[in-house]
C-alpha cells in the first residue's frame, strides 16, 4: 500500500504491518497488534508499549485534525479522507489506549465479486431508493459506493457522513461531515441539520452514509419528498430491518404507525450483505406495511 510520507510517520511502527490487504489494524489495550485482511482478525509480531500506543492514538486524530486527550478520551477521525481511525483512552480504555483503524479497500469492487440470492438487475437499482443493511464489516460501504458509481454523471450527488469514509467514483459528489460541539459546547453540527441542509443544494440524490439515530426522520422525510438516496444501516438479519428501523424513529419521537407508512414509501429496495468464507452475500429485500406494523417482504 503507498502511504503518504506523514502517514506512515503517523502510524510508527503500524506501518510495517499495513498493505494492499489489509483492512482493519487494531491494537489492544495490552500493546498487542491485530490485524484483518477480510478473512478475521489473526495476532501480528507487533507488541506497543502503552504510552507509545497513546501517542500514535492521540497522534493520528490530531493529523486528521480531531481531538483526543484525558479530557475526550474518546476520538475518532479519517487520515487522507478514507483511512477511519478510532481511538480510546484511559480510564475509560480499561488496560491502555485502545486505536482501530479501517482502511479501504484498493481493488475497485464490480458486480462480480458478490453472491446473489437471484438474478439481479444491476440497471434497475440505479434509479432506486435503496437502505443497504449489514454487521459491522460486512461490506456495506463498499456496495454503496459501487452503486454510486452507477449514478450518471449528469446528477448531483450529495453525501453525507459523521467521519469521511465514502469514496464514491463519480465526477459530481459533494460531501458533508458533521461536527461535534466545541469545549464550550456550541458550534455542534448533527446529522439530521445536514440532511435538512442538503435539500438547499440542489441534490439529485441524497447519499447518508450510515443512519444511527434520529436523523432517520430526516431522511425518510427528504426521500418521501422526492429525492432519491441511498443509505446504510447496521442489522444482523434482513428480518431485523423492520425493528431496527422503528427503534430509531421512536428515538426521534416518532411513532412506529408514522415510522412504517414514510419507510415503505422512502425505500423501494432493501439490500443485505453478509460475509461469508466465499465472499460477500447479498440479499434483497422490501419493506411493507401489515397494520401498523413494518414487516419485511422477502
Amino acid at each position: 500500500m503507498g502511504m503518504s510520507p506523514t502517514l506512515s510517520s503517523a502510524l510508527g511502527p503500524l506501518a510495517s504491518a499495513v498493505d494492499d490487504d489489509v483492512r482493519d489494524l487494531c491494537v489492544t489495550g495490552d500493546g498487542q497488534v491485530w490485524r484483518n485482511d477480510g478473512r478475521g482478525f489473526v495476532t501480528t509480531n507487533i507488541i506497543v508499549d502503552p504510552r507509545e500506543a497513546r501517542r500514535i492514538g492521540v497522534g493520528l486524530v490530531e493529523t486528521a485534525g480531531g481531538r483526543v486527550d484525558d479530557a475526550r478520551p474518546l476520538g475518532d477521525a479519517a487520515l487522507a479522507g478514507q483511512v477511519r481511525v478510532h481511538v480510546v483512552l484511559p480510564p475509560v480504555a480499561r488496560d491502555g489506549a485502545i486505536v482501530t483503524l479501517r482502511f479501504p479497500r484498493h481493488i475497485p469492487v464490480t458486480t462480480e465479486d458478490y453472491r446473489l440470492d437471484s438474478e439481479w438487475d444491476w440497471g434497475e437499482l440505479v434509479n432506486q431508493s435503496i437502505l443497504i443493511t449489514g454487521a459491522t464489516g460486512s461490506g456495506k460501504t463498499t456496495l454503496l459506493e459501487l452503486l454510486m458509481s452507477r449514478i450518471p454523471n449528469t446528477e448531483r450527488v450529495l453525501v453525507i457522513e459523521d467521519i469521511p469514509e465514502i469514496s464514491p467514483r463519480h465526477p459530481h459528489a459533494v460531501f458533508l461531515c458533521t461536527r461535534v460541539a466545541n469545549a464550550e459546547g456550541s458550534g455542534q453540527v448533527a446529522m439530521g441539520a445536514l440532511v435538512r441542509e442538503s435539500l438547499r443544494m440542489s441534490p439529485d440524490r441524497i447519499v447518508l452514509g450510515e443512519v444511527r439515530g434520529a436523523e432517520i426522520i430526516d431522511l425518510l422525510l427528504a426521500l418521501t419528498a422526492g429525492h432519491p438516496g441511498l443509505s446504510s444501516l447496521h442489522a444482523r438479519t434482513l428480518d431485523e430491518v423492520p425493528e431496527r428501523l422503528t427503534a430509531l424513529g421512536m428515538i426521534a419521537g416518532c411513532d412506529p404507525v408514522t415510522i412504517a407508512r414514510l419507510a415503505t414509501v422512502a425505500f423501494d429496495r432493501i439490500i443485505h450483505c453478509e460475509r461469508t468464507e466465499s465472499g460477500i452475500r447479498l440479499s434483497k429485500g422490501v419493506l411493507r406495511r401489515v397494520g401498523d406494523a413494518l414487516e419485511m417482504l422477502r
